[in-house]
């Protein structure tokens, strides 16, 4: 959500939507899992859910629970010169394991 006023990012409070730069107070109500903002202007809904955006490898196996397929994110967690690492979500059980 952005301020009406000023234009900065707005963290939904759990009442109240205060601007943290100017201190302006922007209206919205809760629903089960959902924010929506109501301005003057347009209606803003975001949905929390787990929604999975990352890529995913069919053939990767849970060392867990031996599913195949994982969600995977590349990550560079040593020197520049050295390779990313890969790190795995099983999309059965939610296992996380890495590989270098």
């Amino acid at each position: 959500m952005f301020c009406s006023k000023c234009g900065s990012l707005i963290v939904p409070g759990k009442d109240k939507n205060i601007c943290p730069v100017c201190g302006h107070e922007e209206k919205g109500k809760k629903r089960d899992g959902e924010i929506v903002t109501k301005s003057t202007e347009k209606q803003v809904v975001m949905i929390r859910d787990q929604v999975h955006v990352e890529p995913k490898d069919s053939e990767a196996v849970c060392p867990k629970c031996h599913h195949k397929g994982a969600y995977y994110v590349l990550k560079q967690t040593r020197a520049a010169d050295e390779p990313e690492t890969a790190i795995y979500t099983c999309e059965s059980c939610g296992h996380r394991w890495r590989e270098y």
